[in-house]
């Protein structure tokens, strides 16, 4: 890809699954595997939590956040992996497959680096207008609700210039911010129909997905019911269970495949933008 063109750059995440599907299915074992090696390192740290608490109370409470901390850093550890993984396939086509381009080495934790940097600045963004919209709010309700469009217009543009900065890690060495920041000036709007584009495309494949699969639940339980299951439903699991265990296995299948629909426009993007004469 030699020009930029935002309509091919956000078809680009089906190109990647039509073209590598046994990468892409590989990643989708991958996150089925982890998962599940999640779930054995939280019950281990909450049997070892149960004995250390001296109350019921406080077994509850530790387990709780034991899990969500266990669960959901490594899910994020996961998914990081994966995002990596494609970067990879991408940015580096000659660089050994391996087990489908899964690595842990120095590029990884830059990128981990650069994904912390991003969250505080994100979360010091988010603080920082939160205090003026409130402040904004006390001189009047006009002048907070033009603030807060004016917030997150400020928001919005910020994301698409620095939303090369993943794949320009990755290809470079470098940091990516300062990279992102130039291959992205002037490129905001272009950018911007790019991801409406691909969001809209991966809500439509998330619809179907969603159709086909509560159509599955329901003939796992003889169609007494239409209504799909809820994993955050507690009592689903025990009322439903082959029900239930379908739906997360497949949610956990189909997640990297919605993470290539979603981050390869960036990747075709960086290197189209990156290929370009100054």
């Amino acid at each position: 890809m030699s020009a930029f063109s935002p309509s091919d750059a956000a078809l680009e995440g089906f190109q990647v699954i039509r073209t590598q599907w046994r990468v892409a299915l590989g990643w989708c074992l991958f996150s089925l595997v982890g998962f599940v090696g999640l779930v054995i390192l939280a019950f281990f740290a909450i049997l070892a939590a149960a004995f250390v608490v001296t109350s019921r109370e406080q077994a509850g409470t530790a387990g709780s956040v034991i899990g969500a901390v266990v669960l959901g850093v490594g899910g994020s550890a996961v998914q990081g992996l994966v995002l990596a993984a494609l970067y990879r396939l991408r940015l580096r086509p000659d660089a050994a497959p391996g087990i489908y381009y899964l690595r842990i080495t120095r590029d990884e934790g830059r990128l981990f680096g650069l994904w912390l940097a991003m969250a505080a600045g994100f979360i010091a963004l988010m603080t920082a207008g939160f205090l003026l919209l409130r402040a904004l709010d006390q001189v009047s309700g006009l002048a907070a609700g033009v603030g807060a469009l004016a917030y997150l217009a400020l928001l919005l543009w910020l994301a698409m210039r620095f939303s090369l900065a993943g794949p320009a890690n990755f290809a470079t060495g470098r940091f990516g911010l300062a990279d992102s920041w130039r291959l992205t000036k002037g490129r905001v709007w272009a950018l911007l129909g790019m991801v409406l584009l691909a969001l809209c495309l991966l809500v439509l494949i998330a619809v179907v997905l969603f159709i086909v699969t509560a159509v599955i639940q329901a003939a796992i339980g003889g169609f007494q019911t239409l209504a799909p299951v809820s994993l955050s439903d507690p009592e689903a699991l025990a009322e439903r269970p082959g029900a239930y265990a379908f739906a997360l296995i497949a949610e956990l299948m189909i997640a990297p495949l919605y993470l290539v629909i979603a981050q390869t426009p960036f990747v075709a993007a960086y290197q189209a933008l990156s290929a370009e004469p100054d």
